[in-house]
């Protein structure tokens, strides 16, 4: 039988059966999180989205059940995932909680790991950026990790330690290379391979090793031949084990190596595929270096249209990973994890006084039992103090954040329009110009949301009036119409609306719009628009009209085949609405839009 048909084979009457029900039920609580747990981990290096779901699952299901252990776990997973994801403000803050957590598990392996893991951040911040105040806060934190791990005879840590050391003294090699760090990465990496020859664990590193080990050979010795045969050691290893984050390594390295010594065909066949292979996996710091490589070998190559894409695709992405070093927040985390490793050495002190003395004297005992309880309750409260004036701090920060992501999606979005605007001038084909022109206005529609959102107060909502203004304006000054020739006749009952709903509302009636300065208004009318947004509690009616000749509408359907219908069936669908178009006294659209979020104004 399950655990869940004997717990119910039980009386609820019964006070030991009762009992019995809530030991199955943690029982079957902790098997479910590490059910999560493991699904989370297989899924680590293929699909970085289903990592991140069951991680959370296991996260809530975890705490819950108040399970100390998958807690832990799960957030060191949760890091995991935001580190691969090139969010590394958020994976250091969630890896030092999640040390913290090891720590008072006593846990050491698994805080010596989760220790490796925010060495490896810091790393990758450090050598993306040339940053040598992180790489030496990685590699200090690699060294401490190393001697942890040996102390407790905990072997593939002490590998992983040798082995984090070693990339970083490499970085630090490539900042400085008239230094010495190549020659202690190199001496690191061999005793790596030592100490797995010799006690037979810590094989899983042994790809990493021989790929930083053909690094040396081919950046520093300049001996391709020996770097080449490293490297296919560590694609095979890698391949056979599926370890796509180390293969998308092995295969860049490759291509470097190949494009050392001048075979650039197989140099670009090596970068092709760590591109395919970083895209998998939706690591952005990784597809970073994919461009990178492109960009510099499509240069050497004489392919400047191609190294230029690639230079454009480096920029966007570049500029979009997470600045951790703005606002000081991983200096201000370092400070929190401290001082919480601080108040946890204060607790046990003060448990170990408590125990040693109910050994001498029984009364004195119980008066300091009772004093910390008044101590801890009192800690409780002020730290629950503290974590609010945390938690607005940290939505203020959050709510900056994305203010700053909106604000370069806007910038983007108004690139690709003056790029478009730009490529038009090289026309002479009038379909093709006016391809381009409609596609620069839908991408101004969008960006006019960014403008929006990173110039309101609550960054999740989007005023849908000034929103459709903004629109009509930018409209009208394409289609050279005069504010004093025009009728704008706008009723909006509900302004602020979220943005998974006006982005395609707006894109929609951008669609409408244009087709009315098209086609709609003639010289000797004076054109009237109307835009009207109600809602009445479970859907929103939004009407579109103008007052031109009209269309042909035959079943709800009028003649058109175009891409803008299209895109306007597209967009309702989205949002599951529905609507009818009326060709009578000019065209008129209305859309039905179930709705029942309730935002505060």
């Amino acid at each position: 039988m399950t655990y869940l048909s004997l717990v119910a084979c039980h009386s609820k009457n019964s006070p030991a059966v009762t009992s019995t029900n809530k030991f199955s039920q943690i029982a079957l609580d902790t098997i479910q999180v590490n059910e999560l747990l493991h699904r989370a981990i297989a899924f680590g290096q293929t699909n970085s989205d289903s990592m991140h779901y069951y991680s959370i699952q296991a996260l809530q299901l975890a705490k819950a059940g108040s399970y100390a252990n998958g807690i832990a776990r799960a957030t060191s997973l949760l890091a995991s995932c935001n580190r691969s994801t090139g969010n590394f403000s958020e994976a250091v803050s969630l890896y030092l909680a999640a040390i913290n957590m090891f720590d008072s598990l006593r846990l050491i392996r698994e805080r010596v790991d989760a220790q490796l893991s925010l060495a490896n951040v810091y790393k990758e911040m450090g050598g993306e950026k040339g940053t040598t105040g992180y790489l030496h806060k990685g590699l200090l934190l690699a060294r401490q990790s190393q001697y942890e791990a040996s102390s407790n005879n905990y072997i593939p840590g002490v590998v992983t330690g040798l082995g984090m050391q070693g990339i970083i003294l490499r970085d630090m090699w490539k900042i400085d290379p008239g230094s010495h760090f190549m020659d202690t990465a190199f001496a690191k990496y061999e005793e790596a391979l030592q100490l797995i020859g010799q006690t037979g664990e810590g094989k899983e590193q042994l790809g990493k090793l021989y790929n930083n080990i053909s690094q040396v050979y081919n950046e520093r010795d300049k001996n391709y031949t020996i770097a080449l045969a490293y490297l296919s050691k560590a694609i095979d290893f890698n391949t056979e084990r599926k370890n796509l984050n180390s293969l998308s390594f092995n295969y860049g390295n490759m291509s470097d190596v190949y494009l050392r010594m001048g075979n650039k065909e197989q140099a670009n066949e090596y970068a092709i595929k760590m591109l395919h292979i970083c895209n998998q996996l939706k690591a952005p710091h990784r597809i970073l270096n994919a461009y990178l490589a492109l960009y510099r070998l499509n240069k050497k190559l004489n392919r400047f249209d191609s190294a230029l894409h690639y230079h454009e695709l480096l920029s966007v992405i570049s500029d979009s990973l997470t600045n951790v070093q703005k606002g000081g927040l991983i200096t201000e985390m370092q400070t929190k994890y401290e001082t919480a490793k601080k108040e946890l050495e204060i607790i046990r002190l003060n448990k170990t006084d408590k125990i040693n003395k109910q050994r001498i004297v029984v009364a004195v005992s119980s008066a300091i039992v009772l004093l910390l309880l008044l101590g801890v309750s009192i800690w409780l409260y002020r730290r629950s103090q503290v974590q609010k004036i945390q938690i607005g701090e940290q939505s203020k920060r959050l709510q900056w954040m994305m203010k700053e992501l909106h604000h370069r999606v806007k910038n983007n979005l108004q690139i690709v329009s003056s790029l478009l605007n730009l490529q038009s001038y090289r026309l002479t084909d009038s379909e093709s110009i006016t391809a381009l022109k409609e596609s620069q206005l839908r991408v101004q529609a969008m960006s006019l949301i960014h403008q929006r959102l990173y110039q309101s107060a609550d960054v999740s909502l989007v005023n849908f009036k000034l929103y459709i203004s903004d629109l009509v304006d930018t409209l009208m000054n394409a289609y050279g119409y005069r504010v004093d020739d025009f009728d704008l006749d706008l009723k909006i009952g509900k302004e602020l609306l979220d943005v998974d709903t006006v982005l395609p509302m707006g894109l929609m009636v951008n669609e409408i719009i244009t087709n009315s300065f098209k086609y709609a208004f003639s010289k000797d009318k004076r054109p009237l628009l109307r835009v009207w947004l109600d809602d009445d509690g479970k859907q929103l009616q939004l009407e579109v009209a103008d007052n031109g000749p009209g269309v042909t509408v035959i079943n709800n359907q009028y003649k058109s085949a175009g891409f803008g219908k299209s895109l306007i069936d597209a967009l309702t669908k989205q949002i599951k609405g529905t609507y009818t178009v009326s060709g009578t006294g000019g065209t008129s659209y209305n859309f039905y839009i179930p709705y029942t979020k309730r935002p505060a104004a």
